[in-house]
């Protein structure tokens, strides 16, 4: 008994459950924030951005390539742009488009120009300016083919760019006033846009509108963020997205360099409303940039006063796992086992099941078998083991959900 509950500690500490959040490898350049994250392909890419701290203000014009296959950063084509802060950016076919920000140390010029990255070829190249006014903190979007920047530097104009005829088109201006910080991003081919600086109201806000680009209108949809039990969080410098027809909103501050959060909030468009999460496991903080990619999203760097580099990915069918966790059941038959045991799953939720393995250990930790599991008829032949206990657990996306005991006896 003592091995069992001995090697069953060991395998339970070798793996993070207990969070559809998995800490991936840090961001390859220097810790920083208010930096621009996009995907193109099967890669993410971020760059540019800054850290101040208690020293100068240092500004960045690096871009930096993400592969999930390999959990591995390179450094790639520095932007054309030169150093930038607090740009905004979009992708449309595989194609990064990036533009707007700071580009002083002391913040106050404001630039409109307007590049696009090629990763095929490495290369950025010049496009037509921005048709707004210069700005920092906008947001970016893209639906159907076509590119959306606006808001920041007290604004509430939005602006559709087409990339086939370089050109920009003024589109209907976000309600609710000027905002800068705010939150933007594409979900069942809408936009949607909330939170931020508002200077009408002075703070923080929890307002959000979605745009129908059909109409050229917006909705007011629920506000977010309004805790049952502490009331509403207003929020800038948050990030978010838009993930399985869902949307989702993570981490902000108050008001600049007030209270950091790490909270996390879920959007159904179907019910009009917002439900919150399991916090974000890492350190609260503000300016994290996000982007999703092959059903997952992935979040990073931002600061509190202290700037970050970590990487995250967010697994949404771990989520729903794990929100059903009590409900999947594993059987296990014969057990005792001599040539042969069955592993089946039951009440497993709609959740990628093709993502599930199996392995099994001896009570020294060994690993005896690793393989991939369906729900229902997993036949994993014996014969060859020795007689005792051993310890299976059943994993999705390597992160264990389930764990037991098969005896195997001659």
């Amino acid at each position: 008994m003592k091995n069992l509950l001995l090697v069953l500690s060991l395998l339970a500490g070798s793996y993070s459950f207990g969070a559809a959040w998995i800490q991936m490898s840090d961001y390859g350049g220097e810790a920083r924030h208010r930096t621009t994250m996009l995907t193109l392909g099967n890669k993410i890419y971020a760059g540019l951005g800054h850290y101040n701290g208690a020293g100068p203000n240092i500004l960045f014009d690096d871009w930096w390539e993400y592969d999930p296959a390999t959990n591995a950063w390179s450094q790639k084509a520095d932007y054309l742009g030169g150093i930038c802060y607090h740009a905004a950016g979009f992708a449309i076919n595989d194609i990064g488009y990036v533009g707007t920000g700071r580009i002083s140390p002391s913040g106050s010029t404001l630039v409109k120009d307007f590049f696009k990255y090629d990763p095929a070829s490495n290369s950025w190249e010049q496009l037509t300016d921005f048709l707004g006014s210069g700005r920092r903190g906008a947001v970016g979007f893209a639906i159907d083919g076509y590119g959306y920047i606006g808001t920041g530097s007290f604004t509430d104009d939005i602006y559709r760019y087409d990339p086939v005829n370089d050109t920009w088109t003024q589109v209907a201006n976000v309600p609710g006033g000027d905002r800068m910080s705010a939150i933007g991003f594409e979900l069942n081919g809408e936009g949607y846009v909330g939170t931020g600086y508002r200077s009408d109201i002075g703070w923080s806000s929890t307002d959000f509108h979605k745009y129908d680009p059909a109409t050229d209108s917006w909705t007011q949809i629920a506000d977010v963020a309004i805790d049952p039990i502490e009331g509403a969080l207003p929020r800038m410098e948050s990030t978010g997205f838009g993930l399985n027809g869902k949307g989702y909103v993570v981490t902000g501050v108050t008001i600049s360099s007030g209270d950091n959060y790490k909270d996390f909030w879920e959007y159904d468009p179907n019910t009009d409303a917002w439900i919150r999460l399991e916090d974000f496991p890492g350190t609260a903080r503000r300016y994290m940039s996000a982007t999703t990619l092959n059903g997952f999203a992935y979040v990073g760097l931002g600061t509190n006063g202290t700037n970050f580099k970590d990487f995250w990915r967010y697994d949404l069918a771990l989520s729903v796992i794990e929100k059903n966790i009590d409900q999947i059941s594993v059987n296990t038959y014969p057990n005792p086992s001599t040539e042969f045991v069955n592993v089946d799953i039951d009440n497993f939720p709609n959740a990628s099941p093709e993502n599930l393995s199996i392995q099994m250990h001896n009570l020294v930790g060994q690993k005896v078998y690793n393989g991939k599991l369906t729900l229902k008829e997993n036949r994993i032949e014996t014969g060859n083991w020795q007689s005792g206990n051993y310890i299976y657990t059943i994993c999705y996306n390597d992160s264990p959900i389930k764990t037991g005991k098969i005896i195997v006896s001659k």
